[in-house]
């Protein structure tokens, strides 16, 4: 021990003098780990990092693709949602499981001392937090016991997260009274530390029984309990000890064929094709250690597409530091000589060279924590307030912690493992004689290394320098997309009136009263009610029978929202044919629709729809909703989607309402117009919470927010990428013409220009170009294959693209070899040959 505090002592005062080197060496590591530290928390959070409960490795997610028919809810897996009675009959007959539990994301206006706010609720079956093992901070937490009676369970869990925030950790409020979309709840207990649901990136901050749903929810697509042809709950089942997946898979076979049996009954339209299908489809376990994959779908491949990028990075970094450290070893020979000859191992030269990368890289690995803080902070601030991934929390963990500490020790081996062995072989003899044969092989074993280590920084480069084009076209095609409408001066916000009791009849009037109002201010041209809001990524719809054509499975779907008079005017969509919505077409008043182009199209060919009836459901069905008019094709959950039938009824209309947006069209700056518009409202309800009140402007750059930071941090990579190869090329270029400084004095005293000289330097440019192209453009192809599905309007093989890496690549090698090539261009022959 007291000889390596011996070594540890001498790195230091060896790293103190050459403060230059340390400090580069340095920076180079901590923007390296860092980038990765950073990303790696974000892919712990979304994809590996097991949920907070007893024994995760136990749980599953059911899952159930294939036809169905009714109404289904999910939140992007279609395929993970189920009916109550289906996870009833689970529940009760399937023998693999030690526990099932169902679960549903709801929204929660909660009224709770003196203040009304939206939170993020779960309904959730009574044995919920025993089969996770979830354990209570305060109080109690739900038992079987308090999901029985459909209605008759008026209480509430609370997150602890949501217990902090929202009531400052006061244990007084177990036994209290909150009010919870109207209804009157009993707050039993506070969940533990930690856990806040079974799905990253939807942080729950209260959980209510399953037998409240009815009073906790008023969305049409979730039905009541006992519909088994409505598909809108999540569930998670708990394996027995020693049932692996596989196994219980086979072993629900029979039983969920038995169950998709007696169901068939209820199915009288399909042909026996189509309900041979629903009879063979699977139930499906995936790993549910992680919890929900929503979040990991969505962010998976851009996360991992990252991961790999920050890896590349650290490969150029770790090989453009081993080349200072053989440029540096290289200068440090004639010590390395001195210590061998007075006796010094080589195992001990190795281990001080080694002692020497361990610092290098331990106070690397230490500027790149908190580097990666800086990182992970900024890359989740860029996204909105409300998006998933802004619910994770920018702290670096003892995971990434851990993680960045094995960067740390690969990075030490990667680029410390050649100068020490070399460093160990050296002959002290020949080596304090400064010349001979011993001294040349160094030097040239020392330059063909960093040439190798060059040429690989200029392939790694190119890698990333093609997907930072791709990431950029994309984004920029993205940017150009026709959206359908006029987004210029709109403002909107949303309110959802059910959740603080009212009816349906009074939410319709409160709609058309707060329309009038907004109109009514100075400043507004129009003023629209619509029911889903626009490029949020949300969306409702189903099949479409129309009066006279027979329905065609899994071609008939059609996209649908409800919408107010003023709706196509208000947000500058073109009304193409016949009228627009108008307040007559009330409850009281034949059913009426606005259909796009694509709609007419696909369910009209060849004919006029105005005047044509359709209805949205297959199979004994009365097409009541006459066609009024036709719109342009405009988009409405995404910006990327394409063209997709939709139909805008009328929300005067609808049978039952939640969440309203309200559009306004200014005559001049939009956002001048929050504070009245919030005004507004606080007049006709002052406990109704405003919520995402922004520019449609504003939604539009949200809604491409992925896509921005994807392409801003491929960028910046490849421009790190660029720089570390930059300082790689001049580096190598640099020992390469001091080594080889005898031979251009000959040749200079030969008759060789300085031109000539320069050349003779930029031909190692050009062989690296080549070999490194030679390698990188296969991998960037390889990469490029593996991002595309997350491009819009690009494809992997895109020529201008790899063009144009390849010559930025080209320039930043031209203007790192400059220098060295002026330098060899100003030898002076006589001084060269005396050096000699």
């Amino acid at each position: 021990m007291s000889s390596l505090g011996q070594d540890l002592r001498y790195a230091m005062r060896t790293l103190a003098k050459s403060p230059g080197f340390a400090a580069a060496a340095v920076a180079i590591l901590a923007l390296g780990i860092g980038a990765n530290a950073a990303i790696f928390a974000l892919v712990d959070r979304v994809m590996l990092r097991p949920l907070p409960v007893a024994r995760p490795g136990e749980l599953v997610l059911l899952r159930s693709p294939g036809p169905r028919q009714g109404n289904t809810w999910d939140d992007g897996d279609e395929a993970a949602s189920f009916s109550y009675p289906m996870y009833r009959d689970l529940a009760e007959r399937a023998t693999v499981f030690s526990g099932l539990i169902g679960e549903f994301p709801f929204t929660a206006s909660v009224a709770a001392r003196a203040e009304t706010e939206t939170a993020a609720g779960e309904l959730v079956t009574g044995n919920y937090f025993p089969v996770l093992g979830v354990r209570p901070a305060s109080g109690r937490l739900f038992a079987p016991s308090d999901d029985r009676t459909p209605g008759g369970h008026p209480l509430a869990v609370l997150s602890h997260g949501y217990w902090k925030r929202r009531f400052g950790a006061d244990p007084a409020v177990v036994g209290q009274t909150i009010r919870v979309n109207g209804q009157a709840l009993t707050v039993v207990g506070v969940s533990g530390a930690g856990y806040e649901g079974i799905q990253a990136g939807r942080r729950a901050d209260l959980f209510v029984p399953m037998a409240m749903k009815d009073l906790m929810t008023s969305n049409p697509s979730v039905e009541a309990l006992n519909d088994p042809k409505s598909y809108w709950l999540q569930i998670v089942g708990r394996l027995r000890p020693g049932v692996s997946p596989g196994d219980a898979e086979r072993a629900l076979a029979p039983l969920y064929r038995t169950l998709l049996a007696d169901l068939l009954p209820r199915i009288t339209t399909w042909n026996d094709v189509r309900r041979k299908e629903f009879l063979n489809r699977r139930l499906e376990l995936q790993p549910g250690a992680s919890g929900r994959r929503v979040l990991r779908d969505g962010y998976g491949r851009p996360l991992l597409s990252l991961m790999a990028m920050v890896a590349i990075v650290l490969l150029i970094a770790c090989s453009n530091l081993a080349g200072l450290l053989a440029a540096r070893g290289t200068a440090r020979q004639r010590e390395y000589g001195i210590r061998l000859a007075i006796g010094a191992s080589r195992g001990r030269i190795l281990r001080q060279s080694f002692v020497e990368c361990a610092v290098l890289a331990g106070v690397g690995c230490g500027l790149g924590l908190l580097a990666g803080s800086w990182i992970l902070h900024g890359l989740l601030s860029a996204f909105p307030p409300d998006a998933d991934l802004r619910q994770l929390s920018a702290a670096i963990d003892p995971r990434a912690f851990v993680f960045c500490s094995a960067l740390a020790f690969f990075a030490a081996v990667l680029f410390g493992v050649g100068p020490a062995f070399r460093a160990a072989r050296l002959d002290p003899a020949r080596t304090l004689q400064g010349q001979g044969r011993g001294a040349a092989s160094s030097g040239s074993e020392d330059l063909r290394l960093r040439n190798g280590l060059v040429t690989a920084q200029v392939a790694l480069t190119l890698v990333l320098l093609v997907a930072a084009g791709l990431f950029s076209v994309s984004l920029s095609r993205l940017a150009d997309v026709p959206l359908g409408l006029r987004p210029e001066r709109v403002i909107g916000f949303s309110v959802a009136p059910p959740l603080i009791g009212y009816s349906n009849e009074q939410t319709v009037a409160f709609a058309r009263q707060l329309t009038e109002d907004l109109r009514s201010l100075p400043g507004v041209a129009s003023a629209t009610t619509v029911d889903i809001a626009t490029l949020t990524g949300n969306d409702s719809g189903g099949s479409v029978t129309v009066e006279g054509r027979e329905p065609v499975p899994d071609a008939s779907h059609a996209r649908r929202n409800r919408i107010g008079p003023d709706y196509f005017a208000t947000l500058g969509i073109p009304l193409l044919a016949g009228r627009a919505i108008s307040l007559s077409d009330d409850a009281s008043s034949p059913k009426v629709a606005v259909i796009n182009e694509s709609f007419a199209k696909k369910f009209f060919p060849g004919r006029n729809p105005i005047g044509g009836r359709f209805a949205f459901g297959s199979g004994i069905v009365k097409p009541d909703i006459e066609v009024v008019g036709i719109a342009g094709d405009s988009k409405g959950a995404e910006v990327a989607e394409k063209p997709t039938p939709y139909a805008y009824l009328s929300y005067l209309q609808s049978p039952k309402l939640v969440h309203l947006t309200f559009y306004v069209r200014s005559s001049g700056d939009p956002a001048r117009l929050a504070g009245a518009l919030r005004e507004a409202v606080r007049r006709r309800e002052p406990q109704l919470p405003v919520d995402d009140l922004k520019t449609l402007t504003a939604q539009i750059e949200e809604s491409l927010v992925t896509n921005r930071v994807m392409t801003i941090l491929s960028v910046a990579f490849a421009l790190l990428a660029a720089l570390l190869a930059a300082v790689g090329v001049y580096g190598v270029l640099s020992f390469s013409v001091a080594q080889r400084r005898g031979e251009i004095g000959v040749r200079m005293a030969l008759g060789a220009d300085p031109s000539a000289v320069r050349r003779l330097v930029f031909s190692d440019v050009g062989r690296f170009l080549a070999l490194g192209a030679a390698i990188g453009l296969p991998a960037a192809y390889g990469l490029a294959r593996a991002i595309e599905s997350i491009l819009f309007g690009v494809k992997a093989a895109d020529p201008p693209v790899f063009a144009g890496a390849a010559a930025v690549l080209a320039a930043v090698a031209a203007l790192a070899g400059w220098m060295p090539a002026r330098r060899a261009g100003r030898v002076d022959p006589l001084e060269a040959l005396r050096s000699e």
